[in-house]
Formats: C-alpha cells, sequence, structure tokens
C-alpha cells in the first residue's frame, strides 16, 4: 500500500507540478491533472486570484477559457473529467463524485446577441483587436446585450461523450446525460436525459 501511494505521489507531481504553482490554480490533494490537457486561456484582463478551484482525488483533462476577469470554476471531490472545453464569463460549478466523457463542452454565456443591431459590431471589434493584441479577439469586446448564466452541476452527476450544456443550466443530482446531448434547461434529479435540446427519456428514482 506505501509503495502505491508513494508511486501516486511521484506521478502527481511529474504531471502537475508546473501547474499546481500557477497561483490561478487551487488544487485539492492527490488529484492528478493529465499532461497535455490542461490549460488556463485568459482573454480578457486577468486578477491576480485563483480562478479555478480543484477539490480532492480528481482526474482533470480540461481548458479552461475565461472570457473576463470575474468568471470562477469550481470542481468538486472524486470528479474524472475525460476531456472537457469549459468557457466562463460568469460561473460554472462542478459537484462530487461526477464523471464526464470526452469532447464535452461547457458554455455559461450567448457569445452575441440574437438582435442584428446588437451585435453589428462584434465582428469588426474581433477583427481590429485580433491584429492588435496577437491574436486575443475579444479583449475588448462589448459583453452588455450578452445573456450570461451559471452553471450547477451536481452530486453524482454521469456526462456522456461530446454533450455541451449551455448557460444557466442546472443538471440535478445523479442525473445522466446521454452522449452527443445538448442541453438548454434544467435536468431534474435522477434522471437521464438525451438529445437535442435534451429532454428526460427516465427517471432513475
Amino acid at each position: 500500500m506505501t509503495s502505491v501511494l508513494s508511486l501516486l505521489k511521484k506521478i502527481k507531481h511529474k504531471l502537475t507540478m508546473k501547474k499546481i504553482s500557477s497561483s490561478f490554480y487551487q488544487i485539492g490533494e492527490e488529484s492528478i491533472l493529465l499532461p497535455h490537457g490542461i490549460k488556463i486561456d485568459f482573454r480578457t484582463k486577468k486578477e491576480e486570484r485563483v480562478y479555478v478551484k480543484i477539490g480532492k482525488k480528481c482526474i482533470i483533462n480540461a481548458d479552461f477559457i475565461f472570457e473576463t476577469e470575474k468568471g470562477f470554476i469550481e470542481i468538486g471531490n472524486n470528479v474524472h473529467i475525460g476531456e472537457a472545453t469549459i468557457i466562463c464569463r460568469t460561473n460554472v460549478t462542478v459537484g462530487n463524485d461526477v464523471t464526464m466523457a470526452w469532447g464535452i463542452t461547457i458554455y455559461d454565456h450567448d457569445s452575441h446577441s440574437i438582435q442584428w443591431d446588437k451585435r453589428m459590431n462584434d465582428n469588426n471589434q474581433c477583427f481590429e483587436d485580433y491584429l492588435k493584441y496577437d491574436g486575443n479577439n475579444i479583449i475588448n469586446k462589448d459583453w452588455s446585450n450578452v445573456n450570461s448564466k451559471p452553471i450547477t452541476i451536481k452530486d453524482k452527476v454521469w456526462i456522456g461523450f461530446g454533450v455541451t450544456v449551455l448557460k444557466g443550466v442546472t443538471i440535478g443530482e445523479g442525473s445522466v446525460i446521454g452522449a452527443k446531448s445538448v442541453v438548454t434547461k434544467n435536468v431534474p434529479d435522477w434522471s437521464v436525459v438525451a438529445g437535442n435540446p435534451a429532454k428526460v427519456v427516465k427517471l432513475i428514482k
């Protein structure tokens, strides 16, 4: 048992020592950040604080993209993320004992207004920013007409591969999200949902 724990600590140190040293992360004990699969991308100004908090005994393969300086992502204990992109403007919370497959996108805002007159200047601003700020094309984006709402994934959830979770959604405790689903509305506790848009297909309890 001692030798296994010793090996785990060595692997953890090798895989995560560069990331743990970052002031933007807080990583729990025995959590593993998979190599070449963890990235934090600031597409805005950033504050000197923790942006991503990860609990204990997690295995995480994810890109964390912050599109405003106020975003925050919190991941609980015993969470396994096979591969995900989490795009955060406000807040994304993942509970304990959550399992996520690969190819998952979690997106807490609409990116643009649905009204043409409120998004008509977006492309030009992106173009100018891209040239001026070395490819960062949203640093001066006007967010005033963009809907943004926090996302909450409760404990014991299983999310299948290729799932997209959109703004304002709460995924209930113990629920299962079928592969390739697009989740646009709240998911009840202990249910199975699937499809685009995702709908309840089965109750577990």
